[in-house]
């Protein structure tokens, strides 16, 4: 089972939205049920992921062209944000610490 942050719900939303007015609908819908789909792969093995070095007991993994940001809990994954690759991923990403 995974959980979102508020953070990574609002970046969700975001990667719909932008993929929604560049490529279409169908594309949107497309990507996002990929992503759903990883997530709940990710959830089942969340050690797929490799240890973010600014941050202790923060994973990360790869997703297309987007890096996926994540805790792993007792019962479930926390995924605290969804950033673009060619994000400044130190930068964005402090604004999701405070949910972890």
């Amino acid at each position: 089972m995974y959980k979102l942050t508020d953070q990574a719900a609002e970046d969700f939303a975001g990667i719909y939205d932008y993929t929604f007015l560049q490529f279409g609908e169908t594309q949107a819908d497309h990507y996002t049920e990929a992503l759903e789909a990883f997530f709940d792969t990710l959830a089942e093995m969340p050690h797929i992921g490799r240890e973010y070095p600014s941050v202790p007991g923060v994973m990360l993994v790869e997703f297309h062209r987007h890096t996926v940001f994540y805790t792993i809990r007792d019962t479930d994954i926390l995924i605290a944000s969804i950033l673009h690759q060619q994000m400044n991923h130190p930068r964005y990403f402090q604004r999701s610490l405070s949910a972890i």
